[in-house]
């Protein structure tokens, strides 16, 4: 969050604003009526926005001011990625996320830019960290490998990589039975206080013969996946053969608020309390030990150890009745209210619920689950439908649009993932690794819908009616980094595991936390590294060129060019911008075409006056300036008026308009001049 901060502050002021900044600016400054009734007629899907503004605006208007909330904001996004990756896999990941989200330049370019699509990529990292949480309320649901899953994964994978420790407790001692007494073998877990002898493969091997082969023990297979485990007492499930001169017993399952009668365990020389993990003499009612883990993985579900110490009742994401119910419904309502304003703030937003859908079906939740994010889903869908009908309305608005190809897809891709070359090569096979050798399931069910299903539907709906554009899909990008993430991690742990077991003292083949901090600081270096790289980029995201055009520059162009008193007129009207951003180079000339301006007339750029009326006003005047748009599908209507009593003196070409001058036609020629004076337009001209 600090990197996104000081990126997000770096160059924040670029001494100017572009054309849609310039629209931000001068709705935040209107009254609220004035925006109301503006919004009727135009921008709707940016209202709430807008309204934001106005109160930031109310602060102190500046250009600084209008970016503070986004940069604000991306830095919440960052933080919330990062947040993702802790919960969904684990700290590193979450680390390496969040500095992959910072560095990337798309996220800067908006970052710094004062429209709300910072604002909806918070919100939508915010609506996926609350799912996972009403999912799995409290833990990590990252699943670590193929025979892991759930919560409590975390339990199954951390015992797998620490150091044994000569003075801490061995694993389960396994000791055949009195030959003068009856009964099972005792096999019995050590206590966790004392300590024991550290157990080798071998000792793994003669404890587990040793429990196979005493007379009426249970005879059980060790999972292979349990580290540290020496016999089949740790499966605490496990199947027992009865004893033929004894009747089997029967397990049933433990009572968390009462110990239910039954034999009590009959602990060995470093025996502990009795648990899930104790051996046949524990017997098979005994009570299992609060906080006791098993380093064993249930294929599908959670440790056993997870299962014994859950409560009863509602499962995570449930509604049922009880805390655990009122807490899940909160947290349903939290989501959907995230999603409804993040939607709010843009429509196309509410397109994340797709993805999110996609990453239930993947996660395959109980029925519960569906019924909570559903009714929170239908909530948020319900709120945005006035808008989006609104929006339907004022759809001209995006009539600069065209149908897109496949080609704007990979564009997205590349904004997403690079933009370099190498960087994007780089990220994509870090995300191809976390697809196909995934490690953590749970994130990938999270991050690929989230970068992928809002990109094809909204390509999809582009095809109807031409509405793909990279910014709406900001929201998206998250997924991008953590499946980058990933894939680093994946590769990260068998890098890892190769050198650590080329170790000459094979005993000391384990991974530590020296290790992992290593690891850990190699892929923040790598990070760095990927920026140092793409810097050029970020310097360019901080140049007002970097924007559609620079309403500053063009403003001081025509008071410089400009005399005070003389006519000019902007074809189309939005191109009285210029002059509504920064109006001080522009006081002195006049409007001549402006009707009603824009706060009075409810619309952004004002009305204009007819062709007849603005030939009226023009009596007189010797010259005019015009300010078009320099677009390919542009047709300046004005431009066709002065076409009869003026003509076109000369035009200069400026980043996104065209700037005219026509003089009035005379006796002497243009304006009353010599001919040597006029030269027609050319594209290429100048003053």
């Amino acid at each position: 969050m600090a990197v996104m901060l000081c990126l997000g502050l770096w160059g924040l002021d670029r001494g100017t604003m572009w054309r849609d900044e310039a629209a931000t600016y001068q709705m935040a400054r209107r009254t609220l009526p004035q925006i109301r009734e503006t919004l009727g007629t135009v921008d709707a899907v940016h209202g709430l926005y807008y309204l934001l503004m106005h109160l930031v605006l109310a602060l102190r208007p500046s250009e600084v001011t209008m970016r503070l909330p986004s940069v604000l904001a991306a830095v919440a996004a960052t933080g919330l990625v990062a947040a993702l990756g802790c919960r969904l896999a684990r700290p590193r990941v979450g680390l390496w996320a969040g500095l992959l989200y910072a560095v990337t330049p798309v996220v800067t370019h908006y970052a710094q830019e004062g429209r709300s699509y910072a604002l909806v990529a918070a919100g939508a990292a915010g609506a996926t960290y609350l799912l996972a949480g009403a999912i799995a309320p409290g833990s990590a649901c990252a699943s670590p490998d193929r025979g892991a899953s759930g919560p409590a994964c975390r339990d199954a994978r951390a015992p797998a990589r620490t150091p044994p420790d000569r003075g801490a407790p061995g694993p389960a001692s396994c000791t055949p039975p009195d030959r003068g007494a009856s009964g099972p073998a005792s096999c019995t877990p050590p206590d966790r206080g004392a300590s024991g002898p550290v157990r080798t493969p071998s000792d793994r091997g003669a404890s587990a013969q040793a429990c196979r082969d005493a007379p009426g023990s249970a005879r059980t297979s060790p999972d292979r996946g349990a580290p540290g485990s020496a016999c089949g007492d740790a499966l605490s499930p496990a199947r027992p053969l009865p004893d033929r001169g004894a009747p089997s017993p029967v397990r049933t399952p433990p009572d968390r608020d009462a110990r239910p009668p039954g034999p009590a365990a009959t602990p060995g020389p470093a025996a502990g309390p009795a648990g899930p993990d104790a051996g046949p003499d524990a017997g098979p009612d005994a009570a299992p030990e609060p906080g006791a883990r098993s380093a064993v993985p249930v294929r599908g579900a959670a440790p056993r150890s997870a299962r014994a110490t859950s409560a009863p009742g509602p499962a995570p994401g449930s509604a049922g009745p009880g805390p655990r119910g009122r807490t899940a419904g909160w947290r349903w309502a939290a989501y959907g209210s995230v999603v409804a304003v993040t939607a709010l703030l843009h429509v196309f937003a509410v397109l994340m619920l797709a993805a999110h859908a996609l990453t239930l079906c993947l996660a395959r939740p109980p029925r519960r689950v569906w019924r909570g994010w559903g009714t929170a889903a239908a909530g948020a869908v319900a709120a945005v439908l006035p808008l989006a009908a609104l929006a339907r309305r004022q759809s001209a608005q995006l009539a600069w649009m065209r149908h897109p190809t496949p080609g704007r897809l990979w564009a997205a891709a590349e904004d997403f993932a690079g933009p370099s070359a190498l960087v994007l090569a780089v990220s994509l096979l870090l995300i191809v690794v976390a697809v196909a050798r995934s490690r953590w399931r749970s994130l990938t069910a999270v991050a690929l819908p989230l970068v992928c299903v809002p990109p094809v539907l909204l390509f999809a709906l582009a095809l109807y009616r031409p509405c793909f554009h990279e910014r709406y899909l900001l929201f998206a990008l998250a997924g991008a980094p953590l499946l980058a993430a990933a894939g680093a991690d994946r590769l990260a742990d068998a890098v890892t595991d190769r050198l650590v077991g080329t170790v000459k003292n094979r005993s000391a083949g384990v991974v530590t936390d020296r290790h992992r901090a290593l690891v850990a600081a190699a892929g923040v270096l790598a990070v760095g590294g990927a920026f140092v790289w793409q810097l050029p980029l970020h310097q360019w995201e901080r140049q007002p060129l970097s924007r559609q055009d620079d309403l500053a520059a063009l403003a001081a162009t025509l008071g410089r060019l400009t005399r005070p008193g003389e006519p000019v007129l902007y074809d189309p009207p939005k191109e009285r911008r210029i002059a509504i951003a920064y109006p001080r180079p522009l006081a002195g000339l006049r409007d001549i075409a402006l009707k009603t301006p824009g706060p009075a007339s409810g619309t952004l750029y004002g009305i204009d006056v007819g062709p007849a009326e603005l030939l009226r006003r023009l009596d007189g005047a010797r010259s005019a300036w015009l300010i078009a748009a320099d677009e390919p599908e542009a047709h300046p209507a004005k431009a066709a008026t002065l076409t009869g009593p003026f003509r076109l003196a000369y035009a200069l070409c400026l980043p996104g308009v065209r700037l005219e001058r026509y003089v009035r036609l005379g006796p002497e020629g243009p304006g009353g001049v010599t001919d040597d004076h006029w030269r027609p337009w050319s594209p290429n001209s100048v003053p």
